[in-house]
């Protein structure tokens, strides 16, 4: 069933689609069909199962938990419970034999492949999301996933292209091109973002950073950052980096439908960047000469330190923050990114130490 679902809809999607637009004509409400259900089940997915139900990076209300289980079921990629399970899976054994799409067992097979196969290790009991058990929408969808859609994603698109007097048009732009495009973009976080870009905050797994798999993913393409630190609702970090459910879930926020968003400590992620990068320049550090090596070691432990001061700053500050003592909590944030400045100094003179040295012995 997954191989004829998988193989038929990019089909009917793409040449089905170009077929019937040549035969019958085009209008500017079918890609706009087809973009809209695209970002709403796209954020569902994204925001949704992934953020919110997987992770838990935030709180979210209980309407938009019942959008994203109404769009997210028309992804087409099994129900809350089953995706989140398999995804915490997928987090706590990356790169090892029970991730259940292992980028170690080849591109494809992260991409695509590891569907088509029955496996007996897929969590069928659920045992790593008794929250989402408990979850009475996650378990209405558990129950109703494939009816929504159905009915959902294929019928919603109908409907809407037989208001505009084609609801053929409606059904191939809306429905089955809509899926084909979220299927595989939805993939890219399996398979490009643990092949194309740097693992600039975790260099000991395949997870990578991209800004080009970010635009085919909604923001998912950070993907570095994101295995470092799962718990934090952002994937992109910086104001520009390309996310658009980091802000889908601020704006939640400022609606007062999402609550508690969880971020990490700037300190603690420029902590993980630096010890990633070390785990990449090691080997030039082994071959260098003693003093040089000696020294670039030196400088390195201050810049770690520094960090750990930031650390410990940026816990007192949120302390200080939460208690409401606002001159105090100020002066300690200040603090806290003097330090972190201190840290990056150090770092940058150890590393033009470091150019002196050969790339291999």
């Amino acid at each position: 069933m997954n191989i004829a679902f998988l193989t038929l809809t990019p089909v009917i999607g793409l040449a089905g689609t170009a077929l019937y637009t040549l035969y019958a004509g085009f209008a500017l409400w079918m890609p706009l069909l087809m973009v809209g259900m695209y970002l709403a089940v796209g954020i569902s997915i994204c925001a949704g199962y992934h953020r919110f139900f997987s992770h838990k990076s935030y709180e979210a209300s209980a309407p938009v938990q019942l959008f994203y289980a109404f769009f997210g079921a028309m992804a087409a990629q099994n129900s809350i419970l089953w995706w989140s399970s398999s995804h915490r899976v997928h987090h706590k054994y990356v790169d090892k034999d029970w991730d259940p799409y292992n980028i170690q067992r080849g591109f494809w097979w992260a991409h695509i492949l590891w569907i088509f196969y029955r496996n007996p290790d897929t969590p069928g009991s659920f045992e790593n999301a008794p929250d989402l058990l408990k979850n009475p929408i996650v378990m209405w969808q558990h129950k109703w996933h494939k009816v929504i859609l159905i009915v959902g994603g294929f019928g919603l698109p109908t409907l809407i292209g037989a208001a505009f007097g084609d609801p053929i048009a409606g059904l191939l732009w809306g429905g089955f091109l809509r899926i084909a495009v979220i299927h595989h973009t939805t993939f890219f976080v399996n398979s490009l973002a643990h092949t194309l870009g740097k693992p600039l905050y975790n260099a000991e797994v395949s997870a990578r950073d991209n800004w080009l798999v970010a635009l085919l993913t909604l923001g998912e393409g950070y993907h570095s950052f994101h295995h470092r630190f799962p718990a934090d609702y952002r994937n992109g970090i910086r104001w520009y980096h390309w996310d658009p459910a980091k802000w889908w879930i601020k704006t939640l926020r400022f609606l007062r439908l999402a609550a508690d968003l969880r971020f990490t400590a700037p300190p603690q992620v420029e902590q993980a960047r630096l010890r990633a990068e070390l785990r990449l320049v090691e080997p030039r550090i082994a071959v260098a000469d003693g003093p040089i090596a000696d020294d670039v070691r030196a400088r390195i432990n201050k810049s770690l330190a520094h960090l750990e001061t930031a650390i410990n700053l940026w816990r007192q500050h949120m302390e200080e923050r939460a208690a409401g003592v606002s001159d105090s909590w100020r002066k300690t944030r200040k603090r806290s990114q003097l330090y972190v400045r201190q840290s990056r100094r150090h770092w940058k003179n150890a590393m033009r130490m470091l150019e002196q040295v050969p790339e291999t012995a």
